[in-house]
């Protein structure tokens, strides 16, 4: 039961929260702040349990086939993480939207959001786990255009609408799935889908699409740079830290579970990841706006989480150093990105801008924002001492175990091209808006910033640091249960985290990130107009992967369809109206009425009558479906 009550719970909370808020606002954030953290503590009851065997329960006739749902270790950091996470930011919400509308309608969709966010994490069923993530797109769709205004609106539009394109094609590779294997269990598929041949890949990648979208994977991320600035920080902390892991836990289900880490797949997911990770590295660097910088950077970061996931599947047998990076990579980004965010947002609240050349010195004095932001900073560079520097040291072993020499050289030469680009980025923020001298913001704000919003921002670093000294954390729980990956993990492989070697691989990292802060970031893009130094954004005229491709082939393809469907309609009503005239010469025949005279013979009638068959709108719709259905048998019988 404790997984319905996971999945019920916030759903309950989104209807009270609604209804009490529409009367006491106050009331209705406690009640969110409650339920949100019952969730939470509903996720640490079970686990006593969970890391003895998973919990299952199976409920028929939901959803067509049953809900399926499942809770291993594996699940569990993801729905630990989720409840964590969405805990700190509803105590963070109650600060932060002081000030905007349509406040209940936010934690309406909020908790909604939640409900079905848990949902994909725990799904066994891989069409209950689709139904879930598509509730979850509708959700986190009205928490994106929460503003109302023009430039959210256009932010929700794309969101929503590439959500629905790439879940129509992931739909597609479900229906193949279940078509060739008979079987939508996830448990289940690995065992079976190498039986179907190259099929396999057309259903993997179908798969993968409506996934890739939400982690913001090149070239599918298009909506990020629009959504994140455009959403409340709240909903921005959520869709970097949770929603885009759901993206990566499918991608992850695709490639673990369902291609059984099929070599090829594998190899074209390690580009992409790659992709990803420079282009949104590269990109960060030329943003003005904190929160597009912070868009770009979990790009990125994500990037590093999906290259794990390859990267189990290459390596073979001994790939625990891939798997353990993977989980604590995840783990590590959605504590110091909502972290990040929340620290935008400290500011937006304050100042109501977030344009670096705008806010430039805001921090100077902000002794107690500036600290969170250096602890967030340095855990997303890999500083040792910091959360991030366990991941990246352990993703960064799998990958010089994976190739032979000079292939691993070069990924090696990518991954610390891409590191030192977070670098170049994060510091780009924190001079500018931490250490830049501006006596017009010396005023420290105090009475803005409450303390509901600081202490989640104040949990979030102890977090961070506590995994950096407390590296076995993560470990020990992922050991518990080996099902997922289908190998033994004992965690005792030869890593000594904080040796000379990892921690001047690190270094090197930082100075040449600083190297490229110096020599390009300042040099390149800080510019002085009118006497004020202000950076610059060129990438604003480059090519844009959505105005420039996306958009003129979807109307491009539009036309041709458009020109296409047009043609078989008029072939198909001229058809019609041949056949109907055909039926009616056939059948207006003159038929005469015989009748039997007193004498015995036969009598013509004089007057005859005419037998006329009348085509109207449904049997041109049945001769259309009959045709339609004759030649679709025709091929099938073919085949």
């Amino acid at each position: 039961m404790y997984l319905i009550i996971m999945i019920i719970l916030p759903l309950i909370g989104s209807l009270v929260g609604y209804i009490v808020g529409r009367k006491n606002e106050r009331l209705r954030n406690l009640v969110i702040d409650i339920i949100t953290g019952m969730e939470f503590l509903l996720v640490i009851m079970m686990y006593p349990s969970v890391s003895k065997h998973p919990i299952e329960i199976f409920i028929p006739d939901i959803m067509g086939i049953g809900l399926y749902l499942k809770m291993d270790m594996m699940r569990y950091i993801f729905v630990l993480l989720t409840c964590f996470i969405w805990f700190l930011t509803t105590i963070y919400s109650t600060q932060y939207l002081i000030k905007h509308n349509h406040r209940n309608r936010y934690y309406a969709f909020f908790m909604l959001t939640l409900s079905s966010t848990v949902g994909v994490f725990i799904s066994e069923n891989i069409l209950n786990l689709f139904t879930f993530f598509e509730m979850m797109a509708f959700t986190s769709y009205m928490l994106v255009i929460h503003d109302d205004d023009v430039y959210s609106h256009e932010a929700g539009k794309i969101y929503l609408g590439m959500s629905i394109a790439s879940g129509m094609i992931t739909l597609m590779g479900i229906l193949l799935l279940f078509d060739y294997t008979n079987t939508l269990n996830i448990s289940e598929i690995s065992s079976v889908i190498d039986s179907i041949g190259t099929m396999k890949y057309t259903i993997g990648f179908s798969l993968m699409i409506g996934f890739a979208v939400k982690a913001c994977m090149f070239p599918l991320h298009v909506w990020l740079p629009k959504v994140y600035p455009a959403a409340p920080t709240p909903a921005t902390a959520v869709l970097s830290g949770i929603l885009a892991k759901a993206g990566v836990y499918g991608i992850m289900i695709v490639s673990i579970c369902i291609m059984g880490n099929d070599k090829l797949f594998c190899e074209v997911l390690l580009i992409l990841a790659f992709v990803s990770m420079f282009i949104g590295g590269f990109l960060a660097m030329f943003q003005r706006n904190i929160k597009r910088i912070l868009a770009y950077s979990s790009m990125s970061q994500i990037g590093y989480i999906l290259m794990g996931v390859a990267l189990i599947g290459l390596i073979g047998e001994h790939k625990e150093m891939a798997i353990y990076g993977t989980m604590y990579h995840i783990v590590n980004h959605g504590l110091f990105k909502v972290l990040l965010f929340m620290i935008a947002g400290i500011i937006y609240m304050i100042l109501d801008e977030l344009s670096i050349n705008k806010i430039r010195g805001f921090g100077k004095h902000k002794n107690l924002i500036k600290v969170l932001f250096l602890i967030g900073m340095f855990g997303v560079i890999g500083m040792p001492g910091f959360n991030g520097f366990i991941s990246k040291t352990m993703l960064h072993h799998a990958l010089s175990e994976s190739f032979y020499e000079k292939k691993a050289m070069f990924l090696e030469l990518l991954y610390t091209v891409c590191s030192s680009f977070t670098v170049a980025y994060l510091l780009k923020i924190f001079v500018s808006v931490f250490v830049a001298k501006n006596d017009e913001f010396k005023g420290q704000y105090k009475t803005k910033v409450k303390k509901r919003a600081t202490i989640p921002m104040i949990i979030l670093s102890l977090s961070i640091i506590y995994i950096a000294i407390n590296p076995s954390f993560l470990i020990k729980i992922m050991n518990k249960d080996n099902l997922f990956f289908n190998i033994h993990l004992n965690g005792h492989f030869d890593i000594k985290f904080y040796s000379i070697n990892n921690i001047k691989s690190s270094i090197t990292t930082i100075l040449m990130g600083v190297g490229i802060y110096v020599l390009f970031i300042r040099r390149y893009l800080l510019v002085e107009e009118c006497g004020v130094k202000v950076y610059k954004n060129p990438s604003l005229n480059w090519f844009n992967l959505e105005n420039n491709f996306y958009r003129p082939v979807c109307k491009l393809v539009y036309n041709i369809l458009s020109i296409g469907f047009s043609a078989i309609d008029t072939f198909v009503v001229k058809s019609v109206k041949n056949t109907d005239r055909k039926i009616k010469k056939i059948c207006n025949i003159e038929m005469s009425n015989v009748k039997c005279t007193n004498n015995g013979s036969y009598k013509v009638s004089d007057i005859p009558k005419k037998v006329g068959i009348h085509l109207n709108s449904i049997t041109y719709s049945v001769f259309i479906i009959g045709f339609v259905l004759v030649i679709i048998t025709i091929i099938l019988i073919g085949l």
